[in-house]
């Protein structure tokens, strides 16, 4: 269901899911905070499209993964969002950040496609934000490699689409 339609939970939908065999009252309560919220459409007629993305580093408790969040607007209204556990342990929050920014970076790509092929803007304007500068730094900066060899070579598919100026 929060997929689908109520992108303010997917994240707390995501967390509550991994205690489904011994659910309490605490996973409700985090569940039922705002039962009358839903998605709306305001109809803007900004061409824009907005997309954010962040992680939590080493949020899971259990297996000390980071969770990638990333949240698309067009015209002020969402239009894709996702919450998932990321697959492998991030060394850092710096780590976790770069591979959240992936993920988004892909969304961000897969959109861009749909709204040209839609024809539904004359101009595009796209922005993708994260508040991870140093994430930022390491996808505008070969130079870091030194420092993150471990990173897997998939990763670098951010700093691949900065240096094109895709991104």
């Amino acid at each position: 269901m929060s997929i689908k339609t109520r992108p303010d939970i997917a994240y707390n939908v995501n967390t509550c899911a991994r205690f489904m065999s011994n659910p309490n009252k605490t996973h409700y309560q985090a569940l039922n905070q705002t039962p009358t919220l839903g998605i709306t459409y305001s109809g803007q007629s900004e061409p824009y499209i907005l997309g954010y993305c962040n992680s939590n580093w080493r949020g899971d408790i259990i297996g000390r993964k980071s969770t990638s969040v990333y949240y698309f607007l067009f015209r002020r209204s969402p239009i894709s969002w996702a919450s998932q556990l990321q697959k492998t342990v991030a060394l850092s929050s710096c780590e976790a950040e770069y591979m959240a920014l992936k993920e988004a970076i892909k969304e961000y790509l897969y959109l861009i496609s749909v709204i040209k092929q839609l024809n539904i803007v004359n101009k595009e304007i796209f922005y993708l934000f994260t508040d991870s500068l140093s994430a930022l730094e390491l996808a505008n900066n070969p130079e870091h490699h030194a420092k993150t060899k471990h990173i897997d070579i998939q990763y670098h598919f951010i700093r691949e689409h900065v240096t094109n100026d895709i991104i």
